[in-house]
């Protein structure tokens, strides 16, 4: 039988407006005691999986200093006070410029279940026009942010060759291809 751990003690050994670090002391269900268990508390993030009046889908392709790589991924980011709809919508129009008429909720997922604390909301944004221009952060600017449209059919070979890697990416997009019935 799996049975939970418990959680004995809590601190956080890192506390920085990007990074927090929790340290957990756990008792494992046979007894045996870890005491350092260290967790990223990390805010949830919203992602869009966005597609044009025209049937495209708009990705974008920027710089991830954590796997230091150029990414091709869907719009995605944090948030910590809006909704996760209000989150996805938001992150959509600041990255690429597009606004949706309408958003389906496609589910949540973890981020990465053993040492991370966050949610991931999936979003499909139907209807998506060309309504302003980016309006990237600080950090997005300096180094670009692409915008690309795809056909569906390109967007499933992304997935399936691995051009799409992030696993948030990869279960959004599968995920709304299901619902869009492809």
């Amino acid at each position: 039988m799996i049975l939970p751990w418990t959680l004995m003690s809590s601190e956080m050994v890192f506390d920085h407006r990007w990074y927090k670090l929790r340290r957990d002391t756990v008792k494992l269900p046979d007894g045996r005691v870890v005491d350092d268990y260290f967790v990223s508390q990390r805010p949830s993030v919203a992602i869009a999986v966005p597609i044009t009046t025209e049937n495209k889908l708009i990705l974008v392709r920027q710089y991830k200093h954590g796997v230091q790589a150029i990414t091709l991924e869907f719009p995605a980011g944090t948030f910590r006070s809006e909704s996760p709809v209000t989150a996805a919508a938001r992150e959509l129009e600041e990255e690429t410029g597009y606004s949706p008429s309408s958003m389906m909720d496609l589910g949540t997922c973890f981020d990465d279940s053993s040492k991370n604390s966050n949610l991931v909301h999936i979003f499909l944004a139907s209807g998506c026009q060309l309504t302003g221009k980016q309006r990237l952060d600080e950090l997005e600017a300096a180094s670009g942010v692409e915008v690309v449209l795809m056909s569906l059919q390109e967007v499933i070979k992304a997935l399936e060759d691995g051009e799409i890697k992030s696993m948030s990416s990869v279960a959004a997009g599968y995920k709304a291809l299901r619902a869009i019935g492809a």
